[in-house]
């Protein structure tokens, strides 16, 4: 046996929750499969988690998210007499009264207990789903406690309080242990406080980020790193942060980094050391950030950086149909209305530019050409000229409107 539980469950939980190794976190999915079909309840637990999402994890674990997977192993640790899978069944509202039923403990209490004795014992693992019972008051419904059982509101409401912040020295014992994924419900009670129990300490949250960036956990070098960049003084620091959170696997610091090197803020500006970063943040399939801004730099072809339209397009491509993305679609719109990297498309381009809802000089020059030429639309020379108005002092817009003037009859009509 392990420490706390078998040897695969421990070297599991070594693998996936107390390091950030993408093979190493992979190798133990087997071992535990294994270990679950063999009657191993905090196995079929453990890798239940595994199949929840990067809400249960780290977001660069390369597990699969599987619901039905997920429910299916968390019945089964709770038949296999898990007090894990208890926990983390009342935790996703899949406890239901047939599966308290059947599990083997007298009491949800008696579970408890037996995942407060390891917590005690050390396991940060444990620690930390002690410190969630708090946070999340399924202390509540673990002591039978209601209302109810208070002579009065108030007393109730000491109770919850009470409970809330008992949270905080087990995900304080939880990262000192080594485990990163403590930080963030500690770091929100600070942030965001809990209405009507506990105020918000933004200071205390940050002293907490800091903590973890300090251990090393690089989803926190990066969130500390984010935040520093935007206090004046700290960029440097904030910027370093981010990129040793890059160096370790989290994919989403390199847009900072990349940003940092863009505007010249935390670093000396070098547009081609913002284009690595953001390549390399591209691995990442839902890097939007990356994508426009990367295709932001092609686009232009400034500082070193070789203007490419194609690689340009392909990027934004990729960023719109991330969610919607319309922050490159003045771009975007351009590129395809000119043929610039692509084939003209002077109906797609109006759809893309008139998606942009922030002013844009490019976006007035791309739709006055289309209302003033007739591209894809009737043509509106009153309502083209317009738009070249709106661009402003933008050069091919002014050369644009040069090839309009009015009549006096207040007409607009072509030179």
């Amino acid at each position: 046996m392990g420490r706390y539980f078998s040897d695969v469950v421990d070297q599991a939980i070594e693998d996936i929750y107390y390091c950030y190794d993408k093979e190493r976190a992979a190798s133990a999915l087997s071992p535990l499969a294994a270990a679950a079909a063999a009657g191993d309840g905090d196995a079929s637990y453990i890798l239940s988690r595994c199949y929840s999402g990067p809400q249960y994890s780290w977001a660069y674990h390369p597990f699969p998210e599987d619901d039905d997977e997920v429910e299916r192993l968390i019945r089964q640790s709770i038949r296999q007499g898990s007090a894990m899978g208890v926990l983390g069944a009342m935790r996703c509202g899949l406890l239901t009264p047939e599966m308290e039923e059947a599990m083997p403990f007298g009491s949800l209490k008696e579970a408890w207990d037996v995942v407060c004795e390891k917590a005690k014992g050390g396991s940060p693992f444990c620690q930390n789903m002690i410190g969630n019972t708090y946070f999340w008051l399924d202390v509540v419904r673990i002591e039978g406690k209601g209302p109810e059982t208070f002579p009065d509101k108030n007393g109730f409401a000491r109770f919850l309080r009470e409970s809330t912040l008992a949270c905080i020295p087990w995900f304080e014992q939880a990262m000192r242990g080594g485990m990163g994924f403590a930080v963030r419900n500690l770091y929100n009670l600070y942030m965001n406080g809990e209405e009507g129990l506990v105020d918000p300490q933004p200071d205390k949250a940050e002293e907490v980020a800091r903590e973890a960036a300090d251990l090393g956990f690089p989803e926190w070098e990066e969130s500390y790193g984010k935040l520093l960049l935007k206090k004046q003084g700290r960029e440097y620091e904030g910027r370093e942060f981010c990129e040793k959170a890059a160096a370790k696997g989290q994919l989403s610091a390199w847009y900072s980094v990349g940003r940092a090197y863009q505007d010249g803020k935390g670093a000396v500006k070098d547009l081609r050391r913002a284009l690595e970063c953001y390549e390399k943040g591209l691995a990442d399939d839902n890097a939007t950030g990356c994508a426009n801004r990367a295709g932001e730099l092609l686009f232009k072809g400034e500082g070193g950086v070789p203007q490419d339209y194609a690689r340009a397009v392909q990027l934004f491509e990729k960023a719109h149909t991330n969610g919607k993305n319309t922050w490159a679609n003045d771009m975007l719109g351009v590129c395809y209305l000119l043929g610039w990297g692509c084939q003209k498309d002077a109906v797609r381009a109006r759809v893309l530019l008139e998606e942009v809802k922030y002013a844009s000089d490019l976006r007035y020059y791309g739709l006055g050409l289309i209302y003033a030429d007739g591209l894809g639309v009737p043509a509106d020379i009153k309502k083209g000229v317009e738009y070249f108005q709106k661009a402003g002092t933008y050069a091919p817009a002014k050369e644009a409107l040069s090839r309009f003037k009015k009549t006096l009859f207040g007409k607009w009509v072509r030179r």
